[in-house]
């Protein structure tokens, strides 16, 4: 007996581990932005 996921299903698996990992991509380099410009703000700011 085979144990071969059907392409649909494995396509699908694919895609909503991706949704995933792309949303947590863009907030993590959102936040990451959040901070460094902060962090520039509080360098010109002493400068």
């Amino acid at each position: 007996m085979s144990m071969a996921m059907p392409w649909e299903l494995a396509v699908y698996i694919v895609n909503m581990v991706w949704d995933a990992l792309d949303g947590w991509i863009s907030s993590c380099l959102s936040v990451a932005d959040e901070i460094a410009d902060v962090l520039r703000a509080a360098n010109s700011a002493t400068a």
